[in-house]
Order: C-alpha cells, then structure tokens, then sequence
C-alpha cells in the first residue's frame, strides 16, 4: 500500500476545507488544474496495463514542463487533498502541493500523522 500525504487544515485550529476553497487555491496556482476527464488512467510500469480510477470532483493535475504534459497527482477527499509521499522538495507536485497549502492555510500530513515543513519537507511534528 502507497503511503499518502495530504493538505489538510487541523481539526481543532480551523474549519475543514471546502470543496469551493479547493477550486479556487488550484485556479490561483500556476501549472496546477482540477481535472475534467472521466477517469484517471496509470500504466502499471511492471507489466504495462493500464489502469483506470474514476475521477472524483476536486481530483487535480500538475503540469510537468520536463514532458510538457499533465499529470494527475491530487485525489480530492471529503475534506483535504491526497497526494503519494513519493515526491519530494524541488519536484513539481511538492511545489504544488506548497502553494496550495499556503493558499489554504492548511498543512502538508503524512498518513501517521506527522506534520512537514512546506520549505525543506522534513517532519517537523509527530
């Protein structure tokens, strides 16, 4: 199972983040959209099948100027944003992913938890 990361405000210092809040930090961000297609589709780079998630409102991509293509790197859930805990500062989707948080007063949470810091990406609560 993939370890996730989200941008999520805490429970108990803020309300949680709304759906319309979400659409308009991504409009606001550069090189971010929400996502319009009916499904996200993954190639499997082990055995080359393709796979197809549908898509949910809210769910976001990230502009990747290297390839010059879109990829779909947010999943919108209830009330915050997930994203793989693969990326790391400097890459596109951790750039993004810092914008929006700071656009949203919110933090960057692993799954267990633990707080990052949005300039270096290392934890800095548990």
């Amino acid at each position: 199972m993939a370890y996730d990361l989200h941008i999520e405000r805490e429970a108990d210092e803020a309300p949680p983040i709304l759906l319309e809040e979400w659409g308009i930090a991504v409009a606001a961000t550069e090189g971010v959209r929400l996502f319009t297609g009916d499904a996200h589709s993954f190639t499997n780079p082990k055995t080359g099948e393709v796979i197809e998630i549908g898509r949910r409102e809210g769910d976001a991509e990230v502009f990747f100027r290297e390839d010059g293509k879109w990829h779909s790197d947010f999943r919108w859930r209830g009330d915050s944003a997930i994203f793989s805990a693969r990326f790391e500062p400097g890459h596109p989707v951790w750039a993004a992913a810092v914008e929006l948080a700071s656009r949203l007063k919110a933090a960057i949470r692993g799954d267990e938890g633990e707080i990052y810091d949005l300039q270096t990406g290392k934890i800095i609560h548990r």
